[in-house]
């Protein structure tokens, strides 16, 4: 399902609502479509919520929020990579997620920029 646009300016940054902060939970990842192009996985890791696009870069297969989630680590339910959820880095060194800077306002988490 796709995603709803709520968008607010804040400091002359634009910020996208993606979903609320209860949404996101320790240990299970969330998923947003922002669009088309814009396929997120969130996380909670040590209170905070991290973001990193949801297509893992082995097989380009959007599952990444269905993984397993460990100690600050996702393993893509497909292929079994391992991924640092802050950083986005591939734990046995190839190709990394791309992360995203999120902020948890007003009880919603939001996409910054």
């Amino acid at each position: 399902m796709m995603h709803d646009r709520v968008i607010r300016i804040i400091d002359g940054i634009e910020w996208l609502r993606l979903c609320r902060s209860i949404d996101v939970q320790a240990r299970r990842g969330f998923h947003v479509e922002v669009d088309i192009e814009l396929d997120l996985a969130l996380f909670r890791v040590d209170g905070i919520v991290r973001c990193v696009t949801n297509v893992c870069p082995h097989k380009r297969i959007a599952l990444i929020y269905d993984g397993f989630v460990e100690n600050g680590t996702i393993t893509c339910p497909m292929h079994a990579w391992q991924f640092d959820i802050c950083t986005g880095l591939n734990t046995a060194g190839g190709g990394g997620l791309k992360t995203y800077e999120v902020r948890e306002r007003d009880e919603y988490v939001w996409l910054v920029g």
